[in-house]
């Protein structure tokens, strides 16, 4: 048997770091794994001794900081030497240990070529090591890099590429890439070059602050722990992974992500001290003045307009300037001192001012925010901010840590109330930019602390409002809309919003319509600011109509509909005979008319007057989805059928609303997307689901082989990481059995739940669908032989079987 090469033998004392961690898996893995590599490469190199050439490692590798399943950055750097032998002798036994070489072959002439033209390549050179062979070599380079620098800082094109990153990542994200996202490894890096570049041009030998370092090495440890997972390089910290990356660092999945947030927050705060120009500093200077950057505040208790800048004389006036600076987002040393050392004390109007327009004031008022926060004044004078601070989010519907979230919905609540259309007038009826701001700052205050954390941020918020100074209605009004900050999502898309008692449950929670318009308004911010997938233009139908539903209830809507039976008449009128429609809307539930629009019956009759076998569908464009109306002989298992077939053919169904006329027929409309993009189905697909939909329902398509295929070629990586949990909330119809579940998503999951809701006796009424980054949350509304279940026996018995059936 032949012996392994070195190379061979770095690849196995690789695979069992990856297996067996080295330390705590950053920094002296890291170690480990670069002296390994530099000794399976000086044994290969033994073979060019007396060569005019050097081996060099660069980029991370020269850096010291190798990690498990990096590239390997080499440079051959020679003068004229044997460069066949040279590439035989140490790369070619790289690639057959399957390693992936990152290499340049180079004069010192080249290189520095190479460096006056690309950054990357000049950075790449700053920590370059020599492993074997002629180091005088690498010596001149270090000499002509050092010249190079000498009139070339790196400040301005290192803050440039941290500005790239910032506008890919407006808000620190829990899927972070920890390489190239914003305040990753790669901002770390630029702290160490420019470091590298002090000491090369004026031999100045600075080292990392304790804060740096620490940041640092939790992020060279979380990457290998997603190496090790994957077993390949992997930079991207998504939530299908944390648990065993976890587990890899001998931590639980929160203390990981804790550690991933705080360190990439340390990077963004560290790179906006060094490169101030971070923030605001890029573009149009005069953007940085007046109302430009603060917007339009208004209040509903100040008489005159408040000043554009309070009086900066306190640590907020100060942010307030620090903000409004057209170079950037910074203090003076004089501001620092008088921040650092302000004793708490009660707000003054003009604090309470400077506040509200730091919120208002995007990006800029964040960064004042955090420089408030670095100088200790958040965690003295606002000590309730400091357990949301960097808290991650686990959930994978969650796009950032909360104290992201509360910023971003800030940021949307601002766009919101300054901008037109039907939302812009909501916010001007409200009438308060300052309570708006407020209730979107404080609305997840209460995350992190045990307990609901709707009531328990209700509770913090009305402490601080009133610490702060803030008047009775405003803390009162805030107070509520925190405590309620969730009330309207989770009725619009859980709840039948034709039922009288779920818009009295609104209206109760409330009062008044203020209340109700802030309510919406933070509805709508905060789903924009969760995560991609939380808010599309279905859930934005279903919560206005709810909206509007609870403002009628409070005497602000239209006038009464007309007879609706007569207007359904005169809606299809010269189409279908008047009896026609008496006739259909007879045979139709109470339910029928009072949820349909009259100028949608016309359609109904339509396609059931085309339809002439086992089933017919006609969709409709909507605002971001498709309408599709399903007719046919309603049997047991008819909307499983349904399901299924969307399901193999790439659909994915977001609600439905369910009848069947006292003759059998089902009418069925359902709100739809592709299941891939997420957007509309493409038109021409809809004959040939037709088909499949008619096949199945008569029994000549099995509905499982299309789920299976379409399984096959999207197959969701996910595991499920939560249990299957069925509950029948109390009160929430006053006809219907209300019917939660929970479970993990997969193709085809509708057409399971559908049938073990049938398996259990039950006819499906309503259903509100939505999928959240793999979970299922569905409600339907359901009876048993026409009536709902209102035994305590009984209900507990359909629990039970339905987690069993879909366990």
């Amino acid at each position: 048997m032949t012996a392994p090469s070195p190379a061979e033998r770095f690849v196995a004392y690789r695979d069992i770091a990856a297996v067996e961690r080295i330390g705590d898996g950053g920094r002296d893995l890291c170690s480990a794994l670069t002296a390994a590599l530099d000794d399976a490469i000086t044994e290969l190199a033994a073979h060019l001794a007396g060569q005019p050439l050097a081996v060099v490692a660069v980029g991370g590798y020269g850096r010291g900081e190798q990690c498990l399943y990096s590239d390997v950055d080499l440079m051959l750097l020679h003068a004229d030497a044997d460069l066949d032998l040279a590439t035989e002798a140490v790369l070619y036994p790289l690639w057959d240990a399957k390693l992936k070489v990152g290499h340049s072959v180079r004069t010192v002439r080249e290189a520095v070529a190479a460096a006056r033209e690309d950054f990357e390549t000049l950075t790449s050179m700053l920590t370059m090591r020599c492993i074997a062979g002629d180091a005088t070599l690498v010596a001149a380079l270090e000499g002509r890099i050092a010249g190079v620098l000498e009139g070339r800082p790196l400040a301005p094109l290192l803050a440039e590429h941290e500005w790239g990153r910032r506008r890919l990542e407006p808000y620190p994200v829990m899927a972070a890439d920890l390489k190239e996202g914003r305040g990753g490894l790669r901002t770390f890096q630029g702290f160490v070059w420019e470091r590298r570049r002090a000491a090369l041009v004026w031999d100045r030998r600075d080292t990392a602050l304790p804060e740096e370092a620490a940041a640092h090495e939790e992020l060279l440890s979380v990457r290998n722990a997603l190496h090790a997972v994957a077993r390949g390089p992997s930079d991207v910290f998504v939530a299908d992974v944390r648990e065993a990356a976890a587990d890899w660092l001998g931590c639980d999945e929160f203390e990981i992500a804790s550690r991933v947030c705080r360190s990439l927050a340390t990077g963004d705060r560290l790179a906006e001290r060094r490169w101030p120009d971070l923030v605001g500093g890029r573009g149009d200077p005069m953007v940085a003045l007046g109302r430009g950057i603060f917007g339009r505040i208004t209040s509903r208790f100040r008489r005159a307009p408040s000043p554009p800048h309070p009086v900066a004389t306190t640590p907020l006036g100060l942010a307030v300037r620090a903000a409004a600076r057209p170079e950037g987002v910074w203090l003076d040393t004089v501001e620092t001192e008088r921040i650092r050392s302000a004793e708490p004390a009660g707000w003054t109007d003009d604090d309470r001012n400077a506040f509200i327009r730091l919120l208002a004031a995007g990006e800029r008022g964040r960064a004042a925010w955090g420089l408030l926060d670095e100088l200790g004044w958040v965690d003295a004078h606002l000590p309730e901010w400091t357990v949301v601070r960097h808290l991650p989010q686990l959930a994978a519907f969650h796009d950032h840590p909360v104290d992201a979230h509360l910023w971003r919905t800030v940021d949307a609540m601002q766009q919101l109330a300054s901008g037109s259309g039907k939302l812009g007038e909501i916010a001007d009826e409200v009438g308060s930019t300052e309570e708006l701001m407020l209730a979107a700052f404080f609305h997840d205050i209460g995350k992190g602390r045990g307990g609901n954390h709707s009531d328990v941020g209700a509770g913090i918020a009305n402490r601080v409002l009133h610490r702060l100074g803030f008047g009775p209605a405003t803390t009162a009004v805030v107070t509520t809309a925190v405590r309620h900050h969730l009330l309207l999502t989770e009725t619009a898309t859980r709840r039948d919003l034709d039922d009288p008692q779920v818009i009295a449950r609104v209206v109760d929670a409330a009062g008044d319509l203020r209340t109700l318009q802030l309510l919406y308004l933070l509805a709508i911010a905060d789903a924009e600011a969760t995560g991609a997938g939380t808010w599309n233009s279905w859930k934005e139908t279903l919560l206005g109509r709810l909206y509007e539903a609870a403002a009628e209830m409070l005497g602000v809507g239209g006038p009464p509909q007309p007879d609706k039976v007569a207007a359904a008449i005169a809606a299809t009128a010269g189409r279908f005979p008047a009896d026609m429609v008496e006739e259909h809307l007879a045979a139709m539930s109470d339910d029928y008319l009072a949820t349909v629009p009259v100028e949608e019956i016309g359609w109904h009759l339509d396609l059931l007057a085309r339809t002439h076998s086992a089933a017919g569908l006609d969709a409709r464009a909507g605002e971001g989805y498709d309408r599709v109306l399903v007719v046919g002989a309603d049997r047991t298992g008819f909307l499983g059928a349904v399901a299924a077939v969307f399901a193999g053919q790439g659909v994915s169904i977001v609600g439905a609303k369910l009848f069947t006329r006292s003759d059998g027929t089902a009418i069925d409309e359902f709100q739809v997307v592709d299941d891939r993009t997420g957007e509309p189905v493409a038109p021409e697909r809809w004959r040939r689901i037709e088909r499949d939909l008619v096949d199945a329902v008569q029994g000549t398509l099995d509905p499982t082989a299309l789920l299976a295929s379409r399984a096959r070629v999207y197959r969701n990586g996910s595991r499920p990481t939560t249990p299957v949990r069925v509950t029948l909330p109390e009160g929430a119809s006053s006809r219907f059995t209300v019917v939660e579940v929970r479970c993990p998503d997969r193709i085809g999951r509708l057409a399971e739940i559908a049938a073990a809701l049938y398996g259990a006796g039950l006819d499906i009424a309503l259903a509100r669908l939505d999928t959240r980054a793999g979970e299922v949350i569905d409600t339907f509304y359901v009876r048993r032989d026409g009536h709902p279940i209102r035994d305590p026996a009984e209900q507990r018995g359909l629990i039970e079987a339905l987690e069993a059936a879909l366990g």
